[in-house]
């Protein structure tokens, strides 16, 4: 169960990250003030190192392959029919 938690906070915080770095408006910011938020409601959930280390590392992979995802998206110009 630990494990999955460890995923989903990952996972919201690669989308608040990605969502950061792909907006240009002043809205960006509310992203980067969630991700924060999550970072710090997990830490403060599991206490252990290896937890956080694994946080820190799976977010970040996360967050490339959303930004990959993204760029890739809005590069290829796909619209919706």
């Amino acid at each position: 169960m630990r494990f999955l938690w460890l995923l989903m906070y990952s996972l919201l915080c690669a989308v608040l990250l990605t969502c950061f770095s792909h907006i240009d408006d002043f809205v960006k910011y509310i992203f980067s003030l969630g991700a924060l938020y999550v970072g710090m409601r997990f830490f403060r959930r599991f206490e252990q190192i290896s937890f956080r280390v694994w946080f820190i590392v799976i977010s970040v992979f996360f967050y490339f392959i959303f930004s990959l995802i993204v760029a890739l998206y809005n590069e290829v110009g796909i619209t919706a029919p």
